[in-house]
């Protein structure tokens, strides 16, 4: 009698002679020969262990003879049998379909039984239309069934949802009864494909307490687990949603040592605070960084933020040799980085201390992305730092100028693209960009690897987006002048840039010479206002007029002459009627040339414009008054 073998035989390969070894046409023969027998065995011990699980008695001798038929006898029919169905034979594992096959399996697995019970039960709790009461006797049934049993429901794909339920809608008591369950194998829990969902319900729907003992549970493995797929996923969980500052910074000291990951001191610790403390433990705790982060780096859970956090660390606080070292591991993920503050921040170190080969990978990865990156919180400011330390402006044209001035319109929507835009013409403009941002920015201003002239490299980046971002203003000039923060964008671009701007001082000129019909500042009207009366429409005409102050020894067209002849001279009168126009007049008149002064003095009566009351008509009859003496 032959000892039945596993049903989980079916999923091995067959076993092969090491020690003679056919080759050619024999062995192949001989191998499907092998294989066909094994499925063969395979296929008629699930047939057996099925039958078990039903009920059905099988007999277990698989070399006794079935008894033979007396002749003449009459035969029992009761149905069409297993045979019939089969073709007269009995239907093995090679003649079922997938479906059959995969039932047959299931059946065969530990605790099937349950398992089927606890899935009818919980599509009921786990339905939007089921009552509050109704789902607390479900999943008080639940709990019932899978008690005692919880270690190994947790790890299958289907079953471990029925538990999630369970800590989601289960009241505090039940929690608790299904963590107990399962306490002492939290790591081995978030190392599962399917077991880690369960540990990230608990700590969304679990206890303090329950939290705390599940983030204790990663001490002294942290690295270890952040270097696993799926235990970096609940690491980076409880890190940023759940952990205090005690917890987070217990957390990232084992990045930093064996030391700390053995010897947990209360208290927030920061690696600048241990340097300080401790400045001889420097090298052993860079050395060791450097040996932890380098295999991170790459593998997917770069894109985590406790791994931004190490780099950071080190990347601020390493030598400059390590830095490029690190940057050379690092800058073909770097754009996976760019979403966090920290892996922002990092990025930003291996641009200033990535050698020009480390810079010019960097850039190359960022294509198809720079649409977005421009438009990140964080990201976009790996661009600043990007167009102040690459000395190559051919490559930085070509590689990210070029494709962010071809969406130059959807980045100019978004408050941090338009950052973007307005760094590539005029750089660190207090007007524009935050102390902070800028401080942050001056870090990179003395790495080793930036060799030409920052005025150079500014002008050459400006000469490179100028003449797309002139042609966008041009074409949506509507959108921009009316809009205050989107006017400050096209007021910068017609201020810094270089070449041509006759097209766009038409436009905008263009907007002036509508006919005017005043509003006198209502603010429900505030959409149909000329430009000379809009709160951020009139700001834009005068700042633009101020500007061809500077323009005066040039020979380049003035935006005052473009407007003085595009706006019908009738008009001039009735800008005097409101304040803001009578302002757009008065900025004309002080900042325009002789041409125009003498143009507003020609098709303006001063005996009306005596007649108005605003501050701005009579500071304007003031300075015509002046200039006539």
């Amino acid at each position: 009698m032959t000892k039945p073998s596993s049903p989980k035989g079916i999923l091995k390969s067959p076993a092969r002679d090491q020690d003679k070894v056919p080759t050619g046409r024999k062995s192949a023969k001989l191998k499907a020969g092998q294989r066909k027998k094994q499925i063969k065995e395979s296929s008629k011990n699930i047939d057996r262990i099925a039958k078990q699980r039903v009920g059905e008695a099988v007999k277990v001798d698989s070399e006794k003879k079935p008894p033979v038929e007396k002749q003449g006898g009459k035969r029992k029919f009761s149905g069409e049998s297993d045979k019939d169905k089969a073709g007269g034979k009995k239907p093995t594992l090679e003649s079922m379909s997938y479906k059959e096959r995969k039932g047959v399996r299931r059946m065969t697995k530990n605790n099937y039984e349950i398992s089927v019970t606890i899935k009818k039960v919980w599509e009921e709790a786990r339905d939007t239309k089921t009552t509050e009461e109704k789902r607390k006797t479900l999943i008080a049934e639940l709990c019932n069934h899978i008690k005692g049993k919880v270690a190994d429901l947790v790890f299958a794909h289907d079953t471990v949802r029925v538990i999630q339920t369970c800590v989601k809608f289960g009241s505090k008591e039940e929690k608790e009864a299904i963590f107990q369950e399962i306490r002492e194998a939290v790591v081995q829990l978030c190392k599962s494909k399917f077991g880690k969902f369960y540990v990230i319900k608990m700590l969304r729907y679990g206890t303090k307490e329950q939290r705390q003992q599940i983030i204790s549970s990663f001490y002294g493995k942290v690295c270890l687990l952040v270097k696993n797929k799926d235990s970096a996923e609940v690491v980076e969980e409880s890190y940023n949603n759940f952990a205090n500052a005690e917890q987070r910074s217990a957390l990232m000291e084992e990045f930093y040592g064996p030391r700390f990951a053995v010897f947990k001191e209360p208290g927030v610790h920061t690696l600048d605070h241990i340097l300080e403390k401790n400045p001889e433990m420097k090298p052993t705790i860079m050395e060791h960084m450097m040996r932890v982060l380098t295999p991170m780096v790459e593998k997917s859970v770069v894109k985590h933020s406790i791994v931004h956090k190490a780099l950071l660390d080190f990347m601020t606080h390493a030598s400059s040799t390590q830095r490029t070292e690190m940057t050379e591991s690092l800058r073909d993920v770097v754009v996976q980085i760019l979403h966090t503050q920290d892996g922002a921040k990092a990025a930003m170190y291996a641009l200033w201390f990535g050698s020009t080969k480390d810079r010019k990978v960097i850039l190359k990865t960022f294509k198809t992305h720079l649409s977005k990156i421009c438009k990140e919180e964080y990201g976009h400011r790996v661009l600043l730092a990007l167009f102040d330390c690459v000395d190559d402006t051919k490559l930085v044209e070509k590689a990210i100028i070029t494709e962010i001035m071809s969406n130059c319109k959807e980045i100019s929507e978004d408050a941090y693209g338009m950052k973007v835009l307005l760094y590539m013409i005029t750089p660190r403009n207090p007007s524009h960009f935050h102390p902070d941002i800028v401080h942050l920015l001056e870090k990179g201003d003395k790495n080793p690897f930036s060799k030409k002239d920052t005025s150079l490299r500014q002008a050459e980046i400006r000469a490179a987006a100028s003449k797309s971002l002139l042609g966008m203003v041009a074409d949506n000039i509507n959108e921009l002048v009316f809009d205050k923060s989107k006017s400050q964008l096209a007021l910068a671009i017609l201020q810094f840039t270089t070449g041509d701007k006759t097209e766009a001082y038409e436009a905008v000129a263009a907007i002036a010479a509508d006919d005017f019909l005043p509003a006198f500042t209502d603010s429900s009207a505030i959409t149909e206002m000329h430009i000379v009366e809009h709160p951020a429409g009139h700001l834009f005409l005068k700042r633009l007029i101020h500007h061809d102050k500077t323009q005066k020894h040039t020979d380049s067209k003035k935006f005052s002459d473009a407007l003085i002849s595009a706006v019908p001279a009738g008009d001039l009168q009735r800008w005097t009627r409101v304040n803001r126009g009578s302002l757009v007049l008065l900025s004309l008149y002080e900042h325009g040339t002789e041409d125009v002064q003498e143009h507003i003095r020609e098709n303006i009566d001063l005996k009306m414009l005596k007649k108005q009351e605003n501050k701005g008509a009579k500071a304007l009859l003031e300075k015509i008054r002046q200039t006539d003496k």
